[in-house]
């Protein structure tokens, strides 16, 4: 259907579907890139908290161990039970070298006495080491009630030019003097504890007091002097954890997470900056905008095509709709259950979603329950009916599988629904388990699957299943010595029906077909559609036997003639349609599926060729005739471009002898074979529609001998008959084509007799009527040739704009031997009598046949007792002999001048 004759209404609904379509795809891509930024938020929420709990843990460890190291000078010096003036420098700083190398952060450990003056350290220099505290460090130290481990803040070392910490606590000699004992450690060996080894893009890391006071930071910060973070973390708290949060040393929004640590009011921070948590997100977010561009894009081809080619619109539809299944399929696969594990296997977090999949869980699961547990319980819907011995051994099994960490797997519920299982392990030890539901998946390639298969239509095997389980069955046959057999099926005048009624009436006879050929066979054979029109039955393990096997084929055979033979009902039509059916028998020796589908093949156009509903088994023979068929019709194509065919033209002659016409015969001079007379190539023209070309190289043929006989007055008034078969007949163009002939050769319309059989006439008499017209009005005649032959031609003589009659040759020949006969050629020529129609016998070979003829009273003659078929300079011989003698007799019979008497 061209562009132009489509409905505006139509293109509407096809750009609005597609509009619809296109808005969907726009809002699901959202919809996944909104989902995909929660995703990634969460996600770097969970690793912000996972990061903060840890640090805490080891700056707690380290803390603390500084802290034991400082508290054990008392013990390691006897500070309690000594006076200041007792302690041996020396020896009291070789014994905190040797208690400082036990601690890898500190930097050195030193005993200050309540003017900052150094006592012993583990120092090199030992007592004579200046330690530069932090102003006011030290009153702060000494001030505390009770002996505490206090931090200061960092301070730039003038022995390393480095940053560091100063770790003290006072301690009480035996006299009550407060000493102070101070450890140095580099703000580099505490960031290491603090960040862990953990690789978080754009992890902001910080240790500070409650009022915001920075102790350090990861990234460092060198400022001279230390910063005062705002807000205090104490001030998110109140807030919340969200992704409006300034981070802690960038100040820009992120989510920050701060957990207290056990000394002197400490907080550790972790801030990850919304931009860099988002990172990953916007490279999914872009592939997802370009996903939905790709479909955009595809909708609107798929539009296109659909207003280019509406006259398939019934398949756009189903696979629009296979589309967007196929689409909520995925979309739906993306709301995943989710369950984590800790490294003892124990259940840590859990979705909604996870609940919605396995409902039974609902009373078992919760935080801490082994995840064994979980699996007793889902072994008890899932075996609701086996043993506990059982049961435990699908557990083990489901376990191991854990452990392996394989591939993901699958798990179909006691419901239906197919889980898959996709396990992956944390730095922790413990596990991710998401649960996609993929039934929709699974079911959508079951139905791919069975589109690869089986025929939309009838549901039946199509070529491709066919050919694979014919190749099992070979296979079988060949080990089992058992014979089988293929019936091929094709329906006669299928096509007649299409045109007359539409494809949906004949969609609905094939389905009617396929069920009543499932009725005929067993369960185990095979009922298959090739295409169109085409079935084959596959029935294995007939026999042993080929002779028993091709019998039992038979019966199958006349089975499904019996059954197809009956009326169909197609929406309120009866229809009657018959099969031609070839069968050949399978087994006994390897053959190839597609050679015996081709025996097949040809065992039912033998029984075509033969009239139709029946059943033929192939002959070898059939396979010859057919190779000779093909090398024919080859042979022909290559004629008519060759120009190997020309015209001989048999008489025709009126009773008194005159030649009126002729009929103008083709015949084909092959360059090998010589003359080939029409009976041998005819038929094979017309089925492979050859015969077109071919009769209008005739009829130009002819037209032109016409023209060339129009100046020569012995042959200007011979008319020439030329046979016109029934495909070109029916062409649409033919009276156009007819016409133009005419008009291009310029021959005489009167002189030009068109033949036509009886069965294309009645064919379609409407047709034929207006085509006769039309040539009818530019003077070209008409005549029905082998008249009497068909069926209920009287009741149409009438509408027919006829000129002649010619009795068919088979009657002639019976005249005077069959009185039937002579009965039909009376009537005939009586009928054509009061039609006022010519009437012409043709095949007259005797003298006895044209008597008879005669006293019927016709009075035109055409056969081989007058005149053999002949080139057109025999037909001018004979036509110029005709002339002479005509001339002749008129001379004789006109008599003498008045003055010759007198003489």
């Amino acid at each position: 259907m061209s562009e132009s004759n489509t409905p505006l209404r139509i293109k509407a609904f096809v750009w609005a579907g597609a509009a619809v379509f296109m808005a969907a795809v726009v809002l699901v891509s959202a919809a996944l890139a909104w989902n995909a930024r929660k995703v990634a938020l969460d996600d770097n929420e969970a690793q912000a908290t996972r990061f903060v709990a840890g640090a805490e843990a080891a700056l707690n460890r380290s803390l603390l161990a500084v802290d034991v190291l400082l508290a054990s000078m008392d013990e390691l010096l006897g500070l309690s039970g000594a006076m200041r003036d007792w302690i041996d420098p020396e020896l009291a700083s070789q014994r905190l070298r040797s208690s400082a190398r036990q601690n890898l952060m500190v930097r050195y450990v030193a005993l200050l006495d309540a003017n900052g003056k150094s006592m012993a350290s583990s120092d090199a220099a030992g007592s004579a080491l200046p330690v530069q505290l932090p102003p006011g460090f030290l009153a702060t130290v000494l001030e505390q009630p009770v002996s505490t481990l206090m931090i200061s803040p960092p301070v730039v070392s003038f022995a390393t030019s480095e940053r560091v910490l100063y770790f003290a606590r006072h301690l009480r000699m035996a006299d009550s003097a407060r000493v102070v004992a101070v450890a140095e450690v580099p703000v580099g060996a505490l960031s290491s504890v603090l960040v862990q080894g953990v690789d978080i893009s754009g992890l902001q890391v910080t240790l500070e007091r409650a009022g915001g006071l920075l102790l350090l930071s990861v990234p460092n910060r060198e400022e001279s002097i230390t910063p005062t973070l705002s807000p205090p973390l104490h001030e998110l708290a109140e807030k919340g954890q969200e992704w409006k949060a300034p981070a802690r040393l960038s100040g820009e929004p992120a989510l920050v997470v701060y957990r207290p640590i056990l000394y002197q009011d400490l907080r550790i921070s972790a801030s990850i900056p919304l931009r860099d948590a988002l990172a990953g997100w916007r490279e999914q977010r872009n592939a997802i905008a370009l996903t939905g561009l790709l479909f955009v894009a595809m909708i609107a081809a798929a539009g296109n095509l659909a207003l280019r080619y509406l006259d398939r619109i019934s398949q756009a539809r189903i696979a629009i709709a296979q589309s967007k299944a196929t689409l909520d399929q995925a979309l739906e696969s993306m709301v995943s259950g989710f369950l984590l594990l800790d490294g003892e296997y124990r259940v840590v977090q859990w979705n909604s979603r996870f609940e919605e999949i396995f409902p039974w869980l609902r009373s078992v699961i919760a935080p801490t329950v082994p995840f064994r547990r979980v699996m007793e319980e889902t072994s008890r819907h899932h075996l609701p009916r086996a043993s506990e011995d059982e049961r435990m051994r699908w557990v083990e099994l489901r376990l191991l599988k854990q452990k392996q960490h394989q591939e993901p797997h699958e798990q179909v519920l006691p419901n239906g629904r197919t889980i898959q299982i996709t396990e992956r392990p944390t730095p922790e030890g413990g596990l991710v388990i998401t649960y996609h539901d993929v039934t929709a998946l699974r079911r959508a390639s079951a139905e791919i699957e069975s589109l690869a298969f089986y025929d939309p239509l009838t549901n039946l095997p199509n070529r491709r299943l066919l050919m694979d389980r014919m190749q099992q069955v070979i296979a079988a046959s060949l080990r089992s010595g058992q014979y089988g057999a293929l019936l091929f099926l094709d329906l006669d005048h299928f096509k007649t029906l299409n045109d007359t009624l539409g494809h949906e009436v004949g969609d609905l006879l094939l389905r009617q077909v396929a069920e009543r050929l499932k009725t005929c066979v067993r369960r185990e054979d095979t009922v298959a559609r090739l295409g169109g029109d085409e079935f084959v039955v596959m029935l294995h393990e007939l026999s042993q036997h080929s002779e028993e096997a091709a019998a039992h084929a038979r019966r199958v055979g006349e089975k499904i003639l019996r059954t197809l033979n009956a009326p169909y009902s197609l929406g309120g039509h009866t229809h009657h349609s018959t099969p031609s059916i070839g069968a050949t028998l399978m087994g006994g020796a390897l053959q190839p599926s597609v050679d015996l589908l081709k025996q097949a093949d040809i065992a039912m156009y033998q029984v075509k060729s033969q009239g139709r509903n029946a059943l033929c088994f192939f002959d070898p023979q059939m396979q010859i005739a057919i190779s000779v068929r093909a090398q024919l019709e080859g042979d022909l194509q290559a004629a008519l471009t060759a120009r190997q065919f020309v015209l001989h033209y048999q008489p025709q002659f009126h009773l008194d002898g005159r030649i009126v016409g002729a009929e103008a015969l083709i015949r084909w001079i092959h360059p090998d074979r010589g003359l080939i007379a029409p009976g041998d190539f005819i038929g094979v023209a017309e089925e492979s529609e050859l015969i077109v070309p071919m009769g209008h190289w005739v009829l130009r043929t002819a037209c032109e001998q016409l023209a060339a006989w129009q100046n020569d007055a012995r042959y200007r008034h011979v008319q020439l008959s030329v046979n016109v078969s029934a495909r070109q007949f029916r062409q649409r163009d033919f009276v156009a084509r007819v016409v133009e002939v005419l008009r291009e050769t310029g021959a005489r319309p009167h002189l030009l007799k068109l033949e036509l059989t009886e069965s294309l006439v009645l064919d379609n008499v409407d047709d034929t009527v207006a085509k006769m017209g039309l040539l009818k009005t530019k003077g070209v005649r008409f005549s029905v040739d082998d008249f009497g032959t068909g069926y209920s031609s009287l009741a149409y003589l009438t509408r027919l704009p006829l000129d002649q009659l010619k009795i068919d040759q088979s009657f002639v020949h019976n005249l005077g031997v069959r009185h039937t006969d002579d009965v039909i050629v009376q009537t005939i020529i009586g009928m054509a009598r009061n039609l006022e129609l010519d009437v012409i016998a043709e095949g007259v070979e005797t003298p006895a046949q044209k008597t008879l003829l005669a006293d019927y009273g016709c009075q035109l003659f055409q056969g081989y007792l007058l005149g053999m078929p002949g080139p057109v300079a025999d037909l001018e011989v004979l036509l110029q002999n005709a002339a002479e003698a005509t001339q002749a007799a008129q001379a004789a019979t006109t008599p003498p001048a008045a003055g010759g008497a007198a003489d």
